[in-house]
């Protein structure tokens, strides 16, 4: 018997096309992915095998029976957004969930001891969920989806936002679960963790562009997963790097948060940070764009001092939060009249900037569109 099938699956939201005649059969004991960019449909597949939305063609099975909402006893979901009580500790929250599934106080002292210890997180169960870096709380989220023992588990971009060390971390934990018998079903943007699924289905606009193996899919669809690299120009003319740190330090009371660091970068080039959360990549970057004060250490950016000249830094870059600034009862063209307006732009050079990003992001249509109707 399949774990999760669907027949021809349709969906509309406000007509919108969410998915349209979607055929998918995910055989028991897999790791299938769904795979697709923002708005492809992979949500609402997941969520409509829970239960949560109805196809509007079509049918869906979970388990065997198509009514999902009495067989979704048998699984296990974890949201996007990790659903987790902050005020509540790690062994509350396992608590909580356990009885919202089903399970027995027997049953979620055991199964919940069990998921925590596997998932390093016993030794935290009396902390609060609030009080837990991304990855653990990701690990929290899986560990209550896990309390019930389920047949069947889903997950909708559970690693999202996490760290790469943490994401390797719970795929591999996905691994063992599989070797003791439960489905896994997930939606993921990363192709590292597609080629971490025995098959996926990728998904584009609503529709199934195909099925098979992650190198398959890969293989299949290179243009859109393997682009071409960006080609790098050598920038000779350049002496002065447009950003230079030296032993740079942030301190909050005992706690360094960024501890002793040095680097340069060209104009031209793409610099990363990589590092796990709580390294330090967010403090440095808001320091680098005038929005937080280094405690010790020296900083340039386009020539400007870090510790005193950190207003004329913020009107000559450009910085993307970890969460999106953008204010939704706005249209598309209003957000970027708004945030030029912010960093000083002309009306003038707003509107030539507007018509240029607009082209350039294939956006025209969308200029007027209010920013919580995109996907």
């Amino acid at each position: 018997m399949a774990a999760l099938t669907y027949r021809g699956v349709s969906k509309q939201f406000e007509g919108r096309v969410a998915l349209s005649k979607v055929e998918v059969s995910v055989e028991a004991g897999e790791i299938f992915g769904f795979i697709g960019p923002d708005g492809a449909g992979k949500t609402t597949l997941i969520r409509m095998a829970m239960g949560i939305v109805d196809p509007d063609e079509g049918t869906c099975l979970l388990l065997g029976s198509e009514d999902r909402r009495r067989a979704r006893v048998h699984a296990g979901y974890v949201s996007q957004i990790f659903s987790l009580y902050t005020a509540m500790t790690v062994m509350e929250n396992i608590s909580l969930f356990g009885a919202l599934y089903g399970a027995s106080k027997k049953e979620v002292r055991r199964a919940g001891e069990s998921a925590l210890r596997r998932t390093g997180l016993w030794p935290f169960r009396d902390r609060l969920a609030g009080n837990l870096s991304g990855g653990m709380k990701q690990k929290l989220a899986l560990s209550c989806a896990l309390v019930h023992q389920p047949k069947v588990l889903l997950l909708d971009e559970p690693t999202t936002g996490v760290d790469p060390v943490s994401r390797k971390e719970l795929w591999d934990m996905l691994g063992m679960l599989k070797a003791r018998g439960i489905t896994i079903i997930a939606a993921t943007p990363y192709i590292d963790e597609i080629r971490r699924c025995e098959r996926v289905a990728y998904l584009d606009k609503g529709q199934l562009r195909g099925i098979g193996t992650a190198e398959e899919i890969l293989t299949e669809y290179k243009s859109v997963f393997n682009p071409d690299h960006l080609s790098t120009v050598e920038h000779t003319e350049e002496k002065e790097p447009v950003i230079e740190v030296q032993h740079l330090v942030k301190t909050f009371g005992t706690f360094h948060a960024v501890n002793d660091i040095s680097f340069s970068v060209q104009r031209g080039e793409i610099f990363g940070f990589l590092g796990a959360n709580g390294a330090g990549k967010t403090t440095a970057m808001r320091i680098l764009t005038g929005l937080s004060q280094p405690t010790a250490g020296k900083g340039r950016v386009l020539g400007f001092d870090v510790s005193k000249q950190y207003e004329d830094i913020k009107s000559h870059i450009g910085y993307m939060s970890q969460r999106f600034s953008l204010y939704e009862d706005m249209t598309v063209a209003e957000n970027l009249r708004l945030f030029g307006g912010i960093y000083g732009m002309s009306r003038n050079e707003i509107k030539k900037k507007t018509e240029l990003v607009l082209n350039e992001l294939g956006m025209e249509q969308q200029r007027d569109s209010l920013m919580k109707s995109l996907p």
